[in-house]
């Protein structure tokens, strides 16, 4: 006999029976819910009611409304419900509509995990700020060095929305007087400058009309930004800085063609350059900066620009204003020097302070010599400072000594000159000093001895000749008195 299979047993059919029973009155009492992996949760922060329930778990039974299997998209099931997320969404606005993928919404919010479970705060783990605009690099914890909760910052009774005075609340207590200034100046939108990774991290001034360069990076942004006003603030230079008074109504209004950055009062632009007076034209304005009459004295007064551009300068300037003040001493001045004044003047001034000793010490017999003796038609720069340039070399040592005259010349008196070595005593014969040209009569290179009345050549000639010296070797005296006597051997 075949034994029987167990399925097909009585004891296997009547249990199968009871098992589709059980299935079927736990679907009539549960339905779908039977399947449920876990409790929904009945968590609802806002209070809010979204499809006429309060929260999951108040359509538990109904699985429908999120699950609808070969039919629909779960996702699109949410939104039925949350119409906010569908309205950021086709607005493109809001935390939602920065997401990349939301065809998943259970990916960052699941349920199903207990009644007390939270589907908002476990998107939290998962959320990128960094979506959003406005970073948490500098708000990862707080000014007590704890860690920040999204709380912190965001109110969970309305939809996580930014509390309205989050950023006050908190900046307040640490610095009340810069807050209580900022506010003052900036108004309460934070947000309109600040994005979290900076101080105004994600604007560039240098990307509007007006970059800010040089000096200006050093003003405060209340300067010119009053009342928090922002957009169409006047650019030109004026608007800010006063025209001043040394060139007031001379120069156009177009400050930038000759003024920079950075340094308004120092450097200006002329001609393509950096401009300094001084360096530019070689004449200061050290001892120009007001006239006789103690006024401020302006471009205008010793220049002219028809066009606003073209600066032009006539040295009649000069002379109309200080002969008003020094007519005599001009008149005086005008006809020994004439009237270019920049040849000697550069206003430091070059020829108050002089000092010719710098150059060329004038001394003895140089003190009264005329300065046009020296510097012909008003000449200065590279005068010759060698005494040949103005003293004719004597004939009698032209070619001999050299250009160095000072060695033998001083200028108390260019004559007689001063012998610096002189071997043979210059009081030959015990009569005092002889005159050079005694001894030297052509050059002072040669010398002869018959210069002297008591030297007759022919009994000098007989002397010699007994002592064996020919009349070759009398011709050099000083080979055998080298100090003006007579010597035996």
């Amino acid at each position: 006999m075949s034994r029987m299979h167990p399925l097909l047993s009585p004891i296997g059919i009547g249990v199968t029976i009871l098992i589709f029973l059980g299935l079927g009155f736990s679907f009539i009492m549960n339905g779908s819910a039977m399947f449920s992996p876990g409790d929904l949760t009945d968590r609802n922060p806002s209070g809010q009611n979204l499809g006429g329930f309060a929260s999951h778990a108040e359509f538990e039974k109904e699985c429908r409304h999120c699950h609808d299997p070969l039919l629909t998209n779960q996702a699109d099931l949410c939104v039925r419900c949350h119409t906010d997320i569908m309205k950021q969404v086709a607005d493109q606005d809001g935390s939602h509509a920065k997401i990349k993928n939301l065809s998943e919404c259970r990916d960052c919010h699941p349920d199903h995990q207990g009644r007390d479970f939270d589907p908002t705060a476990a998107a939290f783990k998962l959320f990128d700020h960094e979506i959003t605009d406005f970073s948490l690099t500098w708000h990862q914890v707080g000014f007590d060095l704890t860690p920040m909760s999204c709380e912190d910052c965001h109110s969970p009774s309305a939809g996580f929305n930014l509390k309205v005075n989050a950023c006050q609340d908190c900046h307040v207590g640490q610095d009340p007087e810069f807050m209580a200034q900022h506010r003052q100046d900036f108004g309460d939108n934070c947000l309109a400058c600040h994005d979290g990774s900076g101080i105004i991290a994600n604007f560039d001034h240098a990307a509007t009309s007006f970059p800010l360069e040089g000096k200006h990076t050093q003003v405060l942004c209340v300067d010119c930004h009053a009342d928090g006003q922002f957009k169409e603030l006047p650019r030109e230079c004026n608007a800010c800085h006063k025209e001043p008074d040394v060139h007031a109504g001379f120069f156009s209004i177009n400050c930038e063609s000759c003024h920079t950055a950075t340094d308004w009062s120092a450097l200006v632009r002329l001609d393509g350059g950096l401009f300094n007076h001084f360096e530019q034209t070689q004449f200061s304005l050290e001892h120009h900066l007001t006239n006789y009459a103690n006024q401020v004295i302006v471009c205008a007064d010793c220049h002219t620009s028809p066009d606003g551009f073209e600066v032009s300068f006539d040295l009649q300037f000069c002379v109309d204003c200080h002969t008003t003040e020094q007519a005599a001493f001009m008149r005086e001045h005008q006809d020994q020097f004439g009237q270019d004044c920049l040849a000697c003047h550069d206003g430091v001034d070059r020829m108050h302070d002089f000092d010719h000793n710098r150059f060329f010490l004038l001394d003895g017999a140089h003190v009264e010599t005329a300065c046009t003796d020296c510097h012909a038609n008003r000449v200065f720069n590279g005068t010759p400072s060698e005494c040949a340039a103005c003293h004719r070399e004597p004939e009698i040592h032209a070619g001999v000594f050299g250009l160095q005259c000072q060695n033998c010349h001083n200028s108390t008196g260019w004559s007689p000159a001063q012998m610096v070595e002189h071997i043979f005593p210059l009081d030959h014969g015990e009569q005092g000093m002889v005159a050079c040209e005694t001894c030297h009569i052509e050059r002072y290179t040669e010398y002869t001895c018959y210069g002297c009345h008591e030297h007759q050549p022919g009994e000098i000639l007989s002397e010699h000749l007994e002592e064996g010296i020919s009349q070759i070797e009398l011709e050099d005296c000083m080979a055998c008195h080298p100090d003006g006597r007579e010597h035996d051997d």
